[in-house]
């Protein structure tokens, strides 16, 4: 496998090559070809990051180094591992397309890039709250040392996108932990503070995060709960833990043909803290 930022990837454990994609995302800036698209591809790329990081938060990247899976190989830890370097090899190929554009740039072009301060502030709040929740769950920076670089083509930006969707597809595949992200990325749509943050990150999330996309349209359009019977225990909406703090925002919901049997015990809707619905 190629070497990326000078680092072979026998160099690095797998929270360590994690921890060192996470950060990758820190240094890609946008020139300003971009134009009014780049807010849409900041939050392109703000929606990637945080989808690295719920899948390294499911899996308990950090602390468990058989990800979530006991019977985990190591060959499959090997593959994933290598998966998140091929991450890492996309980001050093794209700063080496950013310094041979710059180098092969005619006189008097603009190379400059685009700053947040030309942002609108609802976009910024947002990606500063994106941004704010992957640094928090990556916990610790890397041990790579590298400056910032600024890609000028839409087409380079598309293709790292892509590609980092594409790799996160395949480790999700080896090793899937569906009920963690998806109570992750509830939270996470929960706790987005307006109407217009939720149809921002649904656009942008777009081809980026099917998660992410689904539970803001699910916040914006609300639960349709449709001829549901409970015989024992069941819990149905979005619930979350008592340290939650946050908001709801969104539709309300519909309810048709709900029934609950005498024994039975249902929390249809949504939890936003307290005591938990299974605990008696």
């Amino acid at each position: 496998m190629a070497e990326a930022f000078g680092i072979t990837a026998g160099a690095l454990s797998i929270a360590g090559a994690f921890t060192a994609c996470v950060d990758c995302f820190e240094y890609v800036q946008l020139g300003r070809h971009f134009g009014r698209d780049y807010q849409t591809a900041l939050l392109s790329l703000d929606c990637s990051r945080v989808r690295l990081t719920r899948w390294g938060q499911a899996v308990d990247i950090l602390n468990d180094p058989k990800l979530g899976s006991p019977d985990a190989t190591a060959s499959h830890i090997r593959t994933v591992k290598d998966t998140l370097c091929q991450i890492l090899v996309l980001f050093a190929d794209s700063e080496k397309i950013s310094q041979q554009y710059k180098l092969g740039a005619t006189a008097g072009e603009d190379l400059s890039v685009l700053s947040r301060d030309s942002m609108d502030s609802a976009i910024v709040a947002l990606s500063n709250n994106m941004r704010e929740l992957a640094i928090k769950r990556q916990k610790s920076s890397s041990i790579l040392k590298i400056t910032q670089w600024a890609l000028y083509r839409r087409s380079e930006f598309k293709s790292l996108i892509e590609g980092i969707s594409s790799l996160i597809d395949s480790i999700e595949k080896i090793f899937p932990a569906p009920q963690a992200q998806v109570t992750l990325v509830r939270q996470e749509a929960a706790q987005l503070q307006d109407r217009r943050a939720l149809e921002l990150v649904e656009s942008a999330a777009e081809g980026v995060d099917g998660l992410l996309q689904n539970a803001a349209r699910e916040v914006l359009n609300g639960h349709q709960y449709l001829n549901v019977s409970i015989k024992g225990k069941a819990q149905t909406g979005d619930a979350f833990s008592s340290d939650w703090h946050g908001k709801a925002v969104g539709a309300s919901h519909t309810y048709e043909g709900v029934i609950v049997d005498n024994d039975g015990k249902a929390l249809i809707g949504n939890k936003y803290g307290g005591k938990d619905f299974w605990d008696d």
